[in-house]
Order: structure tokens, then sequence, then C-alpha cells
């Protein structure tokens, strides 16, 4: 089998000056106009509660003090919220970053770009029935996970498997629709699901009586990546920075009033989705606080990037998905309008 090398880019050459970059949470600077400019946020799946930052900042009126009236628009997986961003139907997504990388080097127009991380930690992640002889990412060897067609896992699966030393290889990969695979795993068809981190509220309720569920997330277990970003096209951060910056810090500020009130954040979401349970939106708002809970190897500051870890990102999708990209990593992020 053809194993990956680690992924470990220079942080001496790599780190630049955007690389320490705390965002400054104060109210946004307002966009200098009369009229509140009217944006649209797509993000890539039905309304859960690590989305409920979003909500809170509207509720509390960040965007509008920032000039910005905000439409929020839910889509059925990053495909299409690239397409909302592609089509000029949406200003930024919330999107996974390597999906990102992936898309721009297949369709490298319109250039896109993350302007800020809400996903430190790559929420990829395998779930598995407790019981079932699954207690280590090693024991997936010989066992069969089931995903939906299109999705990154089977390549990306080799890093973990590399940091993990098992072979990918001896994997079963099954397949069904993003909506039943989940029960596929819970019924006993296969020994593992993937999916988000975030899922994970869900998915256990549904567990079998007596049954509690496991994970393996991609990030806790060796495979350093991004996982979702802020994402707009590089014409529009050109054409309306001040908009980008008012945006972005509004965003971050209704994140941090999240993470520090969960139940008001729930709130504020559930207003505009109110068939969401409350008690796993909770769960699924602190699983986003989780990925996103910075450790001692972090030198920057909430929503910004650090370039050593998008290198890491920028060669998983190279070399792991196999997904040449012609520009450098560089022209796929910014930490400009944090502060």
């Amino acid at each position: 089998m053809c194993r990956l090398p680690l992924i470990k880019p220079s942080r001496r050459i790599l780190l630049s000056s955007a690389g320490l970059i705390a965002a400054r949470l104060a109210v946004p600077r307002r966009v200098n106009s009369a009229q509140p400019a009217k944006l649209t946020l797509a993000i890539l799946f039905v309304p859960r509660g690590d989305f409920a930052p979003y909500y809170l900042a509207r509720e509390r009126g960040y965007y509008a003090q920032a000039g910005i009236d905000l439409t929020i628009k839910h889509v059925l997986g990053n495909a299409f919220a690239f397409q909302m961003l592609s089509a000029g139907n949406a200003e930024f997504a919330h999107a996974d970053i390597v999906q990102m990388l992936q898309l721009q080097g297949a369709t490298p127009e319109p250039a896109m770009k993350s302007v800020a991380v809400v996903c430190g930690r790559i929420p990829l992640s395998l779930f598995y029935l407790n019981g079932r002889g699954i207690e280590k990412p090693k024991d997936l060897a010989g066992r069969s996970i089931v995903d939906s067609p299109g999705s990154t896992t089977p390549a990306l699966i080799k890093l973990l498997a590399q940091a993990n030393g098992f072979d990918a290889g001896t994997i079963e990969w099954k397949s069904a629709a993003a909506n039943a695979k989940a029960a596929l795993m819970l019924q006993g068809q296969a020994d593992a699901v993937s999916t988000y981190l975030p899922a994970l509220p869900s998915t256990a309720a549904r567990a079998p009586a007596g049954k509690t569920v496991g994970v393996f997330n991609f990030g806790d277990h060796g495979v350093d990546i991004y996982g979702d970003g802020i994402i707009s096209t590089g014409a529009f951060v050109r054409a309306n920075p001040d908009l980008t910056r008012a945006f972005v810090q509004a965003t971050l500020r209704g994140y941090t009033d999240a993470f520090a009130n969960p139940a008001a954040a729930v709130e504020a979401i559930v207003k505009s989705a109110p068939e969401l349970d409350r008690a796993n939106a909770l769960k699924e708002l602190d699983i986003a606080r989780i990925l996103n809970k910075k450790d001692d190897r972090d030198l920057v500051g909430f929503g910004a990037h650090d370039p050593v870890k998008m290198a890491a990102t920028y060669a998983a999708v190279i070399e792991a998905i196999r997904q040449p990209i012609a520009r450098p990593v560089g022209d796929f992020f910014t930490n400009d309008f944090l502060a």
C-alpha cells in the first residue's frame, strides 16, 4: 500500500505576519451607507445547533449595527453552498475548507477564499456502536463503513490510517443516501458510518435500546486539518473590503456570545427553526465549541487561519484526495478582515 508522508510543513517558512492575528470582537465598524447592505449567507446543512451563532448575532443586532441586512439560507451540502456563491445568489457561505480547495482545483473560477475559520478542527468523524469490538481507530481494519456518494472520506481516511497504524485498503465501503446512512450503522448493516461530529446527538438518540454510540473524530486522532470556514469569492472580497470586515466581525462576535450563553443562542435559532429539539441543539452547539477549542500548539486567535494548518489542509487535498490545485495555498485564505 502507498503510504502518505506525514504533513509537517515548516512553521518558520509559512508563518506570516497574518498568522498571529487575534480577532478584536468589539462592535464591528458600520459600513458607510444610507441603506443596509442586503447579504445572503448559505449554510451547508439544515438548521442545527452548531449554526446558532449566526442567528444570535442577527437577533442581537450585530449585523444591523454593521449596516448589514442578513438573509440566512440552508442547503443540503457543500456543493449547493458553493453553487450559490458561484451564481451570485449568496455573498458568503459557511462551508468546508477541504471541499472548497477540492472544488477550486477542479473548477478554479470563480476564485474562492476563506475569510475566517469557524471550525478549527476537521469535524469528519466515524460513528459506531459500542460493544462490537471497535475501541480504537486500528480496529476499523477489515470493517465496513457506510458513506454517501461523492464523499471525501474514502480518501481522507488514508490520513487517519497513517496516523493510527492500520491499512485503509482493508476497509469495505458501502453507499447510502446522506439521510439514510446512519440507519445502516445503527441496524448493524455496517460497522461504522462517516459523518460530521455535530450529528452525534441526533444519531445517539436513535441508537437501539441498551446501545451507545462511539466516535472517532479525525481531528482527535492525528488528522490536523481545518473544518469549516466563512467563504466568499475573491471578486466580492476585493470589491467590498469594508462590508466583508463588518460581516466577519459581527459573525465572530455572535460565536463568542453563543459559546458564552448557549441557551440564548439556541433560542435564537429555534425562532427560525421551531422543529429543532432544544436539548440536541445545545449539544450540537457545544460540539462546535469543542471543535474550536484552542490547544497549546495554536498561535492564532479565534477565526484566524494558521498558515501551517492551511498548508496541511491544502496538502491533504493534493496528496490524499489526489486533486491538483494550480494556485498556491496563500490564494485561498486571508486574515485581513479579523481586525
